[in-house]
């Protein structure tokens, strides 16, 4: 039973364009991760590993990786935002394998939450095996990741938000960004 689910990340960023803010701390993760982001480690063969060499340029990267078993691997970091009018952009690489068992998926997530931190609706840039359960709604909106490349993503986040009719837009007050790798179903 084999399975191989990593996201590599090499810059996530979050602006403002009209008040010229930068809201993602050590988005190019040329600092070490903690404080500005929070590992999540859940189950065997799980790693989250910050190194320079995972994307040809010499700049760092971060791999979240997880291997047989249930479980996942994230890398966190909650945003309070001014506005929705928000910028995101990302140089992403994602693979989800798996030689037999349920699924397997890999990517990064926006997560739109309330002043309490709940959860009100996710964006995801994924890749996924075939029985990955997860499915467009009224609050999840998946965006498929072409290949197994580095690829770079970027939309505002307001029209992104036409996606998901379930959201109550006003609620809105965080963003938290993941990039993880997951693994499903007893594999």
């Amino acid at each position: 039973m084999k399975r191989r689910v990593l996201g590599l990340l090499l810059m996530a960023a979050l602006s403002s364009p009209a008040l010229a803010l930068e809201l993602v701390a050590n988005g190019g993760f040329e600092s070490d991760l903690p404080p500005a982001w929070q590992t999540e480690l859940v189950g065997a063969a799980t790693v989250v590993n910050r190194a320079a060499g995972y994307d040809p340029d010499p700049d760092y990267e971060v791999l979240a990786e997880k291997g047989t078993g249930d479980g996942y691997a994230r890398v966190n970091q909650t945003v309070v935002i001014p506005a929705l009018d928000l910028e995101f952009s990302v140089n992403l690489r994602v693979q989800a394998a798996s030689s037999s068992g349920p699924w397997a998926a890999a990517g990064v997530a926006l997560h739109y939450e309330n002043h309490l931190g709940d959860l009100l609706g996710t964006t995801m840039i994924v890749g996924r095996t075939a029985d990955c359960p997860w499915i467009d709604h009224d609050t999840l909106h998946l965006i498929p990741a072409p290949d197994e490349e580095w690829h770079g993503y970027s939309f505002n986040v307001l029209d992104e938000l036409a996606n998901l009719p379930g959201v109550e837009l006003p609620a809105i007050r965080k963003i938290r960004i993941s990039l993880f790798g997951q693994v499903g179903g007893d594999c």
